[in-house]
């Protein structure tokens, strides 16, 4: 069925509107439209129609690799945001073709080969409506949503429909209906968005810990983003100075160099040797009366990035085969238990962090121009260091505001340049981001960190519990010799993660009682073991030889391969198998990957007999429809295969 005269064209004005390429989606527009008006048309064979859906698919995975080159973490939206270009060739052809439709094979390889062997019966279809869907799909995603875009969005639903109604159903009882539907419709949306955001959670919550890479050296805008999501447990942390209302930020990973929306670690990691049996790990020069709290965590594959407070000068309690850092304190470790204690040491500065590199300067071209206008407006020229950072902290503190839900970038060339001078809007890492580049465009050294905020005070466990939600980026600046934290995204963030993604009280019970269940199992349970393990093991073992010794002699079996055994003869092949078998002894034996069709077009030129050819491919479509078709013709199919195929096998044993 066609679309309604202007539909597409519609459509397509429509998508360019929101996808900001509204003279593309009307020029794309009016040539679809003019092939209405125009008398001329092309006689497009099947072939033909096969050559422009390749075209699209070129296109398509174009584009895919393109995204994926450029944003990898947007690389879905940019996809979808190009579908009307990328299939604009087939509705092209299918348009401007005499026959107005096209056959349903050019979208499948497979069909096609069916059709070059004649077991395939011509389907056309008129993909005008599909092509209309991918249109409003795909401005679904090039744009910020609103009411205006749900009720456009209705309009082309009810347009659509208008053609197709039933001529029995009043005018004005159809107009009720369609109003009522999309009355139900709007608010349905707004309870899926709410279920979805639900649904995301759950999935984060649950998968949290069984995917990606935790010693992966780069992380994109949006990926602390995805974290807080969920509020599944990950750590739990004891401090011995812990006062009530405390917070403190763990320090997880540090990233200096910058480019299309991902942050990079330059950074080689060293080994730590442990002592004690490998439970204690000496990170930096001891110190005295070091600040202390003890954590737990779990590993992922075997791996964990530690999320520490700053300074860590030692880890003891913590069973790991291996344990690295590298120069900006990053540590990760490697085997170990499913949950692991580690008792930290730390002096709460970063005064072991390398010391600024040319990378801690760096500006990225692509973002310079809006960071040199950025610091011309703050007036950072000839300010102390102590005043920049006050009048950047300042900056960031007035016009801003703290959001999960982040708006396209409209009009501007980047994700920050939108975020600092029009949203004004957005999570941690865009704080931290901009905070970097502006101090490095003012001429200060700064990094970009990443971890934990740890805040939430358990009284279930008597420590601080940290979340996924909890995940947080924030800065590292160097200033007057030293590197020290500085974070310019608005405290208010941790309230907003709170009310957006809520505890939920029923899994944080399940969380507790199982990590204490893996404490009286790791700790508990292991000094048991060594202090008694052998006292254990020996009345076990000598339990277990005594039933050994009682449970009889070891049974013989024969060997069903050997020599003399009889064996059932294998079942009669039946139906087209007969004909391979056939075939087969005549020196035309089928491959592994060939279907029968494939094989049978292969070795007809050498039955130099083509009525012996189109015989064997009418007993193959009998053979298929025997086995593939309706139980309840199969018997009579069955007799008819059989005749046929007598007939057949003595044609074919008297082939030379």
């Amino acid at each position: 069925m066609k679309t309604p005269l202007f539909y597409l064209g519609a459509a397509l004005a429509f998508w360019g509107w929101q996808a900001e390429l509204l003279w593309t989606g009307l020029g794309l527009g009016l040539v679809l439209e003019s092939a209405r008006m125009v008398k001329t048309k092309f006689e497009l064979q099947a072939s033909d129609f096969n050559k422009f859906v390749d075209i699209s698919t070129v296109l398509l995975a174009g584009t895919i690799v393109l995204a994926l080159a450029t944003e990898t973490q947007k690389a879905n939206l940019i996809l979808l945001r190009w579908l009307p270009l990328i299939f604009f060739p087939i509705i092209g052809a299918q348009e401007f073709s005499a026959r107005g439709r096209m056959d349903i094979a050019s979208f499948f390889f497979a069909a096609r080969k069916k059709t070059e062997m004649r077991f395939y019966s011509a389907r056309e279809v008129d993909v005008s409506y599909i092509y209309a869907f991918f249109c409003l799909m795909s401005s679904a995603f090039a744009n910020a949503k609103g009411g205006l875009y749900f009720f456009s969005m209705a309009g082309f639903l009810a347009w659509g429909l208008w053609q197709i109604r039933s001529p029995r159903i009043p005018l004005a009882g159809w107009v009720l209906c369609l109003v009522a539907a999309a009355a139900l419709g709007y608010e349905g949306q707004v309870a899926a968005r709410a279920a979805g955001r639900a649904v995301g959670r759950w999935v984060m919550s649950y998968y949290a810990g069984y995917y990606g890479d935790p010693f992966k050296t780069y992380t994109a805008l949006g990926e602390i983003g995805d974290l807080k999501l969920s509020d599944k447990i990950v750590l739990r942390a004891f401090f011995e100075d812990y006062a009530p209302g405390k917070s403190y930020l763990l320090h997880s990973a540090t990233y200096n160099r910058f480019a299309s929306s991902n942050w990079f670690a330059k950074y080689e990691f060293e080994r730590i040797e442990g002592k004690k049996d490998g439970s204690f790990w000496q990170v930096n020069p001891p110190v005295k009366t070091p600040l202390k709290m003890t954590q737990y965590f779990r590993l992922h594959k075997g791996k964990a990035v530690l999320s520490l407070p700053p300074g860590v000068v030692d880890l003891s309690e913590m069973k790991a085969g291996d344990c690295e850092k590298n120069a900006v304190q990053a540590i990760r470790v490697e085997d170990g238990p499913s949950l692991i204690k580690a008792v930290v040491s730390y002096t709460g500065a970063s005064v072991y962090d390398a010391l600024p590199g040319p990378d801690d300067y760096a500006v990225p071209a692509k973002e310079k121009p809006v960071f040199e206008a950025a610091a011309q407006k703050l007036g950072l020229e000839d300010k102390s260091e102590e005043e920049i950072l006050k009048m950047v902290h300042g900056f960031f503190s007035t016009g801003f505001s703290y959001s999960l839900e982040l708006k396209g970038k409209g009009q501007a060339q980047t994700p920050l340049e939108n975020f600092l001078f029009h949203t004004k809007a957005g999570h941690c890492e865009f704080f931290a981001t901009a905070t970097v580049l502006l101090l490095r465009q003012a001429g200060i050294p700064a990094r970009y960190a990443t971890g934990f905020m740890a805040h939430e005070y358990s009284r279930l466990e008597d420590g601080l519990v940290v979340r996924l939600r909890d995940a947080h980026a924030w800065t590292k600046v160097f200033v007057n010799g030293q590197w020290r934290n500085f974070d310019t995204t608005p405290p208010s963030f941790l309230d907003v993660d709170g009310e957006m993604i809520p505890t939920s009280f029923l899994e944080d019970l399940f969380s507790f009682f199982g990590f204490r269940l893996s404490r009286l199992r790791h700790e508990t349970g292991a000094r048991l073991m060594e202090t008694y393990g052998f006292w254990l093991m020996l009345p076990l073992g000598l339990m277990l030889l005594v039933r050994l010794r009682k449970s009889g002699q070891i049974k013989r079996t024969r060997d069903a391969g050997r020599p003399g055994r009889k064996t059932r003869p294998g079942p009669k092949a039946e139906g087209f198998y007969r004909i391979e078998e056939i075939l087969s002894e005549k020196g035309r034996p089928r491959h592994a990957h060939e279907t029968y069709a494939a094989w049978l077009k292969r070795i007809s030129p050498q039955l130099e007999n083509p009525a012996l050819t189109e015989q064997l491919f009418q007993v193959l479509d009998q053979h298929n429809r025997w086995r593939f078709g309706r139980p309840e013709q199969s018997g009579h199919i069955k007799r008819n295969l059989d005749e046929n195929l007598m007939a057949l096998s003595e044609k074919l044993l008297a082939l030379i």
